[in-house]
């Protein structure tokens, strides 16, 4: 059999891997629009490669669909396959890692199976269009017309195009019947309505609530940062990726209280024994203290303000600079085992399919995982 896979990342890769040791008279093609194969995997965990995680899956994924298959290739499926190609991993908590916190790890190890397997990868190479025929495709690539009898896309979404991942690949897919769910940057920072240039580097320990029209949408706790128009770290990144999910977006208001850990007794009786500006000068960052001292909320008591200092969502910061693709190819164009109810013989797995998670390792288990399913299943 030959087999046409289109993108050469991580999901890619592992589909070809898998697929080779378990069907190596089959004959596999990878192609990538970039210069070099795996080149978004070089900066997942920022460079220490949160590869995995061990918890559960329930409510992490957008797709109840994609959950479905998590749980046939879990997490010991993945660290199985991992460790089969010496990827040594550890794990931190519920976070999992390469032992080695490098994703250039990662990355080499890939490369390594690769040229064991004899998988052929043609680089600075894009599918411009495909005929399906009663038992084969034509493929028309740049550098010429292939036959293949099955084709497999792991393009990923639009996120981070620098390092492979532009989202062209969808014009083609609509072309040929597939419904494509509307492209999001997600996992990044948000711009927001006030200004903030004062608070630019600032970083606090904060709960962060979002409501949406007085609807809470999302609750997590970790570190803020602000930057000059918005606001980021990896807490942010996760709301981003809630905000994104939200067919209405034009009253998102998020709420952060950097005294999680201080209630709203312990406030008032400080207040009752110091002034106002002790209080902010005692419980606050000078740069927040100063924010604070200016907002006006009229009838909302200091110590409110305090605890549920409010913004308005403006924006997402875009797709260069977000870690994952909010859309994509619908699961309603998928069977169950990730083919096209559309094309016999075409099959779609990771990022390129609509379905997301949340930081922590999730969406590269998932780029893994749905590699390992189609392999078995095809």
């Amino acid at each position: 059999m030959k087999i046409l896979v289109v993108g050469a990342g991580v999901s890619g890769v592992s589909f070809a891997i898998s697929r080779k040791r378990s069907h190596p008279k089959d004959e596999i093609t990878i192609i990538d629009r970039m210069g070099e194969p795996l080149k978004k995997i070089l900066a997942t965990g920022n460079g220490k490669c949160n590869i995995a995680n061990t918890s559960k899956l329930e409510g992490k994924y957008s797709s109840s669909f994609a959950t479905e298959i998590m749980r046939k290739n879990d997490y010991h499926v993945i660290a199985n396959f991992l460790d089969s190609i010496n990827i040594k991993t550890k794990e931190v908590g519920e976070l999992v890692y390469p032992i080695t916190e490098s994703a250039v790890t990662v990355r080499n190890a890939l490369l390594k199976a690769l040229e064991k397997y004899h998988i052929n990868i043609l680089l600075n190479e894009e599918i411009d269009d495909y005929i399906v025929h009663d038992d084969y495709f034509e493929v028309f690539l740049k550098g010429g017309t292939y036959k293949f009898d099955k084709i497999v896309f792991s393009t990923g979404g639009k996120s981070q195009a620098n390092l492979g991942s532009d989202g062209s690949v969808f014009a083609l897919l609509k072309e040929h019947g597939y419904e494509i769910s509307p492209l999001l940057p997600a996992l990044c920072p948000i711009k927001i309505k006030e200004n903030v240039k004062a608070l630019d580097g600032v970083r606090v320990k904060a709960k962060v609530t979002i409501k949406n029209a007085n609807k809470v949408i999302f609750k997590e706790s970790g570190e803020v940062l602000f930057k000059k128009d918005g606001l980021s770290g990896i807490v942010m990144f996760n709301a981003s990726r809630v905000i994104a999910h939200q067919s209405d977006r034009e009253n998102i208001k998020i709420y952060i209280d950097p005294l999680e850990n201080v209630d709203y007794e312990d406030l008032g009786i400080f207040l009752s024994f110091n002034n106002k500006e002790e209080l902010l000068s005692s419980y606050l960052h000078p740069a927040l203290k100063m924010y604070i001292s200016k907002m006006d909320l009229e009838g909302t008591s200091l110590i409110n303000k305090m605890k549920s200092i409010p913004f308005t969502f403006s924006d997402f910061y875009g797709f260069d600079f977000s870690q994952v693709t909010v859309g994509g190819v619908s699961v309603k164009n998928l069977n169950e085992k990730l083919g096209s109810n559309i094309e016999n013989g075409v099959y779609f797995i990771g990022e390129v399919i609509d379905n997301d998670a949340p930081c922590g390792g999730y969406n590269l288990m998932w780029a893994i995982a749905s590699a390992l399913y189609v392999s078995d299943y095809m």
